[in-house]
């Protein structure tokens, strides 16, 4: 695996390992419903190019193919962080995870948050992130229970 910088012609592989994460590890948490509205996202590449270029994203490469990517956006917020479900479970979420958070250390961040799914709230428990609230949201008409979590660096 080799982890870089995200560059703006990764977006369309990056969608699609959104996708079928989505898809195919989704179903585990949520209902037909949720997923066909998750899996909406994103709608409009050249947005999702834009928002990627954004903040820090990295991306996991196999055979140099995006595997995985996530992203800081801002320093202090973990905005994206998904694998496709034929990579999942071989350590390049964490390994990404890892590098993000030590930029966000490096630039001086005493707290990392996030939103994370029901999918992936173990993985970032696993992790040293703890809930600090219970969040629904609503997308196309479809509610969404998500965990706002944080992890403090300081202590």
């Amino acid at each position: 695996m080799i982890l870089r910088e995200y560059r703006p012609a990764d977006a369309d592989a990056l969608a699609e390992v959104y996708r079928d994460a989505v898809l195919v590890l989704g179903p585990h948490a949520y209902t037909e419903d949720q997923i066909r509205v998750w899996a909406m996202h994103p709608e409009d590449t050249e947005e999702f190019r834009h928002s990627l270029s954004a903040g820090v994203t990295l991306c996991a490469l196999v055979d140099d193919e995006p595997v995985a990517f996530g992203q800081l956006n801002p320093v202090n917020h973990l905005a994206y962080l998904y694998c496709a479900s034929n990579h999942a479970r071989r350590g390049f979420a964490s390994r990404i995870l890892r590098k993000l958070e030590a930029h966000a250390r490096a630039e001086g961040v005493a707290t990392l948050e996030l939103e994370a799914s029901c999918v992936a709230r173990p993985f970032f428990e696993h992790h040293g992130y703890r809930v600090v609230e219970d969040e629904r949201v609503i997308r196309h008409g479809v509610e969404f229970l998500r965990f706002k979590m944080r992890k403090d660096f300081s202590g």
